[in-house]
């Protein structure tokens, strides 16, 4: 739950004030995220592996969406 609510946090912050290209970056912090599983709670392909990486960049890439829904429109001159 907290890489869930983490990549919610995490993706929310850059599309609300960065860039399209800046989601990217979940790649490297899903893997990260995904490399932590498997070391400590000893996940495999067969168990919730998977899963997990697809529910973790999911969440962040809803976060990122909703981010950048959340910018402020510019103003007309």
């Amino acid at each position: 739950m907290k890489g869930l609510l983490l990549n919610a946090l995490l993706g929310l912050s850059l599309g609300r004030f960065g860039s399209v290209w800046w989601l990217l970056i979940f790649l490297p912090v899903v893997a990260a995220e995904i490399a932590y599983g498997v070391h400590i709670h000893h996940l495999g392909i067969g168990s919730g592996l998977v899963r997990r990486a697809m529910a973790l960049l999911v969440c962040g890439q809803f976060g990122f969406l909703l981010g950048a829904l959340l910018r402020p429109l510019r103003s007309r001159q």
